[in-house]
């Protein structure tokens, strides 16, 4: 037998259709040899009684209770009637409570059904009722039942309260101005109220709450069919019906420029309103930020990081964080306009040297501004608080913000700068593929000690661009450029004039201007070209080498045609042959050559 060790109690309904309390105890299953099968047991907490014993099956009267209208009705009549006595009360309230845990024991599809039953029974408006009791017992049992219902089907729970808001609104048309307070009598206000009226020094209830509150406002578990959407509708009538009692002491709060109350409960409090305004911040759209820009909320928020508490200005700075962290630009003008770094900056200075949370937390949302280049932000703060902070430099993050503030004014100032900056990237990176190779060609033609620190390379067809629109590092290169081509052309020229040519490099002239790259095969027409006929260094001419070395290509220039080869594995040994070369009598070079 497996006891679950489940405490119950058992109540028997009498002739009278009143229920009799039987006691508390332990619930547990087994198999039966009497009953020959398996049963549910009872058995009391106090003498272990058997004050239960069920045979299991589909006609077991417990197992039918869900269903069974006239319980839940009678249920929730006495709970709700103020004749009730109280300790009558809390044992129903206690047994209701138990019977919601005790479903989390049956099959998915039992409590689906038990839990629509509770809820076509009137549960819901039930909970309303008690919640408003005084009875703290009371009200506890009945946070447990909501707790429940709303693990089990928040959506069911939002669709009450909107139909209950929708109820009120239809009733408060017909009364006068002075009679409208039913409005505010929702059950998601009265679980708000519970929240925030807590008298737990630790607040375990406000928390508990809390966390409801968070299910509920959660978009994800939200459902989206094709004729309505559930995010839409309830946070529309959250933040209209709700929203003013959640932050009513946060704005009860911070009237001043710091906190009226600042004893440890009331931080704790105020902890988990922005806990869960943050959430809001994070899941929500335009909702949220209509609200904070409409009520100014965050510069409420911000009185809070005078706090004597340095968890509650930390819960205040993480919201900011937050709202920052969007990259909003209707945030972002809300937060230049109402100057609102000021308590941040205040409280950065306040904190000195210390090395400590709120300082890496300060640090670390500056340096989120620098490194996402958030640019109206990034101006703020420097025109504003610069003198404040320049003189922190044991991190380059007030620094890197002034970097990127002079950045953008001079890119502001020189249009034209950014006009050849945005040339150059496209030049670079959407380079049309004909010019590919020409490019290319001219990197590998360039020394390395030729190129200087941040110098762009251009392409041939770059040149014809005024000097006025090019930038002065383009210029010098280009010039050492043209110098370095003129120097090879001459070393080229007194090969071919010795009648000897590298086996390794080879020379090609052309009348031609414009510039373009062509493989050694296509030069081959040319006359006087090294790939042609009869030319020096051609295969089918005297004094060429015909050994098999790797391709060549060609570079047209203003003045000729350059050629270039890949350098084979064998570059030494050529060299050296081309030394032992000219060092052989003209009788044994021409052998050679032969």
């Amino acid at each position: 037998m497996t006891d679950t060790r489940r405490r119950v109690k058992v109540y028997t309904l009498n002739e009278d259709r009143q229920w009799d309390d039987r006691g508390t105890g332990h619930v547990s299953s087994g198999y039966v040899e009497r009953l020959k099968g398996m049963s549910l047991l009872v058995r009391a907490e106090s003498d272990g009684s058997l004050l239960l014993e069920s045979k299991i099956n589909p006609n077991t009267a417990y197992q039918k209770q869900q269903e069974d209208e006239k319980f839940l009705t009678d249920l929730f009549a006495q709970l709700t009637d103020e004749a009730t006595d109280e300790e009558k009360r809390q044992e129903l309230v206690n047994f209701l409570k138990e019977f919601c845990a005790f479903s989390q024991t049956l099959q998915p599809q039992n409590r689906d059904a038990f839990f629509k039953t509770l809820s076509n029974m009137g549960i819901l408006p039930a909970l309303e009722v008690i919640l408003g009791m005084d009875d703290t017992q009371v009200r506890s049992a009945a946070t447990d039942i909501f707790s429940y219902l709303v693990e089990y089907n928040p959506s069911m729970v939002r669709e009450f309260v909107m139909q209950e808001a929708q109820q009120n609104d239809d009733v408060s048309k017909k009364l006068t101005e002075q009679k409208i307070t039913s409005k505010d009598i929702l059950l998601i206000n009265l679980i708000i109220e519970h929240m925030i009226c807590d008298t737990d020094p630790e607040l375990g209830g406000a928390v508990q709450l809390m966390g409801l509150l968070r299910t509920l406002v959660d978009p994800e578990n939200m459902l989206a069919t094709a004729n309505k959407t559930e995010k839409t509708e309830f946070l529309g009538f959250f933040y209209k019906h709700c929203m003013h009692v959640l932050t009513a002491p946060l704005l009860a709060n911070t009237t001043e420029d710091k906190p009226s109350k600042d004893d440890f409960q009331t931080a704790q409090l105020l902890a988990l309103v922005l806990e869960l305004l943050t959430f809001c911040v994070e899941h929500h759209t335009y909702h949220i930020k209509n609200y904070i820009i409409n009520k100014d909320i965050l510069r409420r928020v911000l009185v809070l990081m005078a706090s004597k508490h340095a968890f509650l200005a930390l819960c205040a700075l993480r919201f900011k964080r937050k709202i920052i962290g969007l990259k909003d630009e209707f945030y972002n003008r809300y937060i230049m306009k109402s100057f609102l770094f000021e308590p941040v900056v205040k409280a950065f200075l306040n904190n000195g040297s210390r090395y400590n949370l709120m300082n890496s937390a300060i640090i670390e949302m500056f340096e989120f501004i620098r490194v996402e280049d958030i640019k109206s932000l990034t101006a703020h703060v420097i025109e504003n608080y610069w003198k404040a902070l320049e003189d922190v430099d044991y991190v380059q993050t007030f620094k890197g913000l002034k970097l990127r503030f002079e950045q953008q004014r001079e890119r502001q100032d020189n249009p034209k700068l950014d006009s050849m900056r945005s040339i150059l990237r496209n030049h670079r990176y959407r380079r049309d593929a004909r010019t590919l190779e020409d490019e290319e060609e001219m990197w590998f033609n360039t020394d390395e000690d030729d190129m200087e620190d941040g110098e762009a390379v251009v392409s041939p067809s770059d040149k014809t661009k005024n000097d006025d629109d090019i930038m002065d590092p383009i210029s010098k290169f280009m010039e050492r450029k043209k110098l370095k081509e003129s120097e090879e052309k001459e070393v080229l020229l007194k090969t071919n004039l010795s009648g000897r040519q590298s086996p390794s490099f080879k020379l090609s002239l052309s009348s031609g201007t414009k510039t373009n790259l062509t493989s050694q095969s296509s030069t081959t027409n040319l006359p006087g070209s090294p790939g042609s006929p009869g030319s020096p260094g051609s295969p089918g001419s005297p004094g060429s080498v015909p050994k098999n070395t790797s391709q060549t290509a060609a570079i047209t220039t203003k003045g000729g045609l350059v050629g270039l080869v890949d350098y084979p594995d064998d570059d030494e040994d050529d060299d050296e042959d081309e030394d032992k070369e000219d060092t052989l009598p003209l009788s044994k070079k021409a052998k050679f050559d032969s």
